[in-house]
């Protein structure tokens, strides 16, 4: 009798130790296809006509898309593997999807992703800002859920920052200027030379003009010392 127990206990011992595994790649791999899916959808936009619209503003389809997915799947994942898996497949989105929106300004900066020639104009900058609201409001839809790793104050940090990045297209060159003056260290070098050499709806792009900006900060810095 004891030992068909202790049998009956190693037996259960075990299939919980599989559960538990196969629970972790099941979250694993969640999370991974969600991050994936996640990119896939973000990396059209740079090739989206509505950041060349010039007579409304539109969003992204595949912004809408996206918000769809999250809502949709955050559901798929809490009903079949419960809300743990779920909170892991879903943690850190709050700053990834910002970081991904910033990289679609740099492509675009880049003159990657539109046509030859476009320039991306005043409602695109707009299309751009409201797709960080969107993708915002639907991503904390999608993990209001109990024992949700989502944490407002970074996900405010990182949209206001993603956003702060996408007003830049909009500035003129002289704007641009005195922001980078007063704002050194909100954004990289590399990210503000790619500001400065990018064509925009008030602006010719000029990277040559962060060069020297740069070289009279220094040279300032050296007479104050």
């Amino acid at each position: 009798g004891w030992e068909r127990t202790a049998s009956a206990t190693r037996a259960l011992r075990e299939a919980i130790k599989t559960i538990r595994a196969h629970g972790v790649w099941m979250a694993k791999f969640c999370r991974v296809d969600m991050l994936i899916q996640t990119v896939k959808r973000m990396s059209k936009i740079c090739k989206s006509s509505t950041l060349v619209a010039k007579d409304a503003v539109r969003l992204p389809s595949c912004v809408n898309d996206l918000g769809e997915y999250l809502t949709a799947v955050s559901d798929v994942i809490r009903e079949s593997g419960g809300n743990k898996v779920a909170s892991y497949a879903f943690s850190s989105l709050e700053q990834y999807i910002p970081l991904f929106l910033m990289q679609t300004v740099r492509i675009i900066a880049k003159r990657r992703g539109l046509p030859a020639g476009s320039i991306v104009t005043l409602n695109g900058v707009e299309a751009l800002d409201r797709s960080g609201s969107v993708l915002y409001r639907d991503l904390k839809g999608a993990t209001g859920f109990e024992g949700s790793f989502w944490d407002d104050e970074v996900a405010a940090d990182a949209f206001e920052r993603s956003a702060s990045y996408v007003a830049l297209i909009e500035f003129d060159i002289e704007e641009l200027v005195a922001y980078c003056r007063n704002n050194r260290s909100e954004f990289s070098d590399e990210d503000y030379k790619l500001m400065f050499g990018m064509d925009g709806p008030r602006r010719m792009g000029d990277a040559g003009k962060y060069t020297i900006m740069k070289e009279r900060s220094a040279q300032g810095g050296e007479l104050r010392r």
